[in-house]
């Protein structure tokens, strides 16, 4: 069969430094194609988030492939940054210069000259009705996308989107946000808006033709737990630039959660999400509209959706409540692990 073809936007970051080593580990097996990485400004800077997505894509071993700058920040607010949270560089401990001059990596990821929207809006009309789109940080090159091309939402196969939270689950920016909504939530509500005018323009108003994007919010992926002992078993199976410099990474991440009463841990969400992307038929998901708070005092980067249909509106978003892998979310680190792993 032929692979599925990819396209990530994210904002490395520490979690898309796993979710891209992830996706090059699909790649390289042949399950997927990865076609390009867009670079969002996240927790970082525009130019942190494209220097650590090259270099994780050279530790990596990924072919050659297109990687854009996208959005430098937020759609209408001043950008937000939060150094705190993945290291002042987004990398945390993990020094992303180190071999660059004595071949330990490869070098072969390159900045392509065109923007991140030019790269959606060229990936979708190359691969129109295939391609799978994971976007793991804000939704602001995306919304950039929409704007050069009205018509994504039907060129697209599949979005999955890291934002949110949903069914009462509290927000980890804000009492009701989650961060990569709230550093962009009129980036989010356009992505929100396009797809529900796209499905509702579909013909007949069955708007089936049309997939409505899976939001994967907090309420799931906080279930997505990477602990010590998940990089000392990494590290036992795969000792390798790649992989130590994930494991540099995660201390921090491991420290930040600690320091917000999660426990030394990480929640992994980005590369969570990536495995849903890829494994749609064990995902559980429920049908519903969103729409994006922007303007409440207390409320703004809330996700709201509408499971009773009180506003009339056809269903612009799936909803992502549940993995049916037997062993659920922590079988699926388990699957991330073994793919990251398989990369030595």
């Amino acid at each position: 069969m032929k692979p599925t073809p990819v396209l990530l936007d994210c904002d490395p970051g520490i979690d898309d430094a796993l979710a891209i080593a992830y996706l090059v580990a699909q790649h390289l097996a042949g399950r997927i194609e990865l076609v390009g990485v867009v670079c969002t400004a996240g927790n970082v800077g525009l130019d942190d988030t494209v220097a650590n997505a090259l270099a994780w894509l050279d530790l990596a071993g990924a072919p050659p492939l297109p990687v854009c700058a996208g959005a430098a920040g937020a759609s209408v607010v001043p950008h937000v940054f939060t150094p705190e949270t993945h290291g002042p560089r987004g990398a945390g401990y993990a020094d992303l210069t180190v071999g660059k001059d004595h071949g330990t990596t490869t070098t072969r990821a390159r900045l392509d000259p065109r923007s991140g929207a030019g790269l959606w809006v060229d990936s979708a009309r190359e691969h129109p009705g295939e391609l799978v789109a994971v976007v793991t940080g804000p939704s602001s090159t995306l919304a950039q996308a929409l704007v050069l091309e009205p018509g994504l939402p039907g060129l697209v196969s599949e979005l999955v989107v890291m934002g949110g939270t949903f069914r009462g689950h509290p927000g980890n920016t804000t009492p009701t946000s989650e961060w990569n909504v709230d550093v962009d939530p009129e980036a989010a509500d356009a992505v929100c808006l396009a797809w529900e005018r796209a499905r509702s323009a579909a013909p007949d108003a069955s708007f089936s033709q049309v997939s409505a994007p899976l939001w994967c919010g907090l309420n799931l992926t906080e279930q997505a737990l990477w602990t010590p002992a998940h990089s000392e078993r990494l590290l036992a199976t795969s000792d390798t630039p790649l992989t130590r410099a994930l494991v540099d990474a995660l201390r921090l991440y491991f420290e930040f959660h600690d320091s917000v009463g999660e426990g030394y841990l990480a929640q992994v969400h980005d590369p969570f999400v990536a495995w849903l992307a890829l494994h749609p038929h064990r995902v559980v998901a429920e049908q519903s509209h969103v729409r994006v708070e922007c303007r409440g005092e207390h409320t703004r980067g809330m996700t709201v959706e509408d499971r009773r249909g009180q506003r009339g509106h056809v269903p612009n978003a799936r909803i992502a409540t549940a993995v049916t892998l037997p062993g659920g979310p922590p079988a699926v680190v388990d699957e991330v692990l073994a793919a990251i792993a398989s990369l030595g």
